[in-house]
């Protein structure tokens, strides 16, 4: 992962790094099982915190990784998201079961695992934003 995001070596101080947005980042912060584990525990803390709503556990989501509300056209694609992928998990609980068991972390168990999956499929991309992943 650090090479993937242009980390430099630990032989010397750096004051500066590059920006980089490259695919290879992303399918790493998509793939790679630490941060398919904490895209799970966001959303089931969104779920938690964030209220019955799913408008409402998105954004909260979303404000806790970016410190932003999101705009409408924002939350309008996470939904949709969120609603296509619920679909899929429903359909498909085995690859419900299959996604939240990476990571270490408990597993919610009081969350429905379709819904967990697909809130996990919307931190997921979250956490996969240009404006997470770099400082300013």
């Amino acid at each position: 992962a650090l090479a993937a995001f242009d980390a430099p070596s630990r032989e010397e101080c750096t004051a500066n790094r590059v920006n980089s947005n490259t695919p290879l980042q992303a399918l790493v912060l998509l793939n790679d099982a630490t941060y398919a584990e904490a895209a799970r525990v966001l959303a089931a803390e969104a779920l938690h915190r964030g209220g019955k709503a799913p408008d409402t556990a998105i954004a909260w989501a979303w404000n806790r990784a970016l410190s932003r509300p999101p705009r409408p056209s924002e939350l309008a694609v996470l939904r949709d998201l969120r609603v296509q992928q619920l679909e899929r998990y429903r359909t498909k609980p085995a690859e419900a079961a299959e996604l939240l068991s990476i990571g270490a972390a408990p597993l919610s168990r009081d969350l429905p695992p379709a819904e967990l999956a697909a809130m996990t499929a919307v931190a997921r991309a979250i956490l996969n934003l240009h404006e997470t992943i770099t400082r300013n």
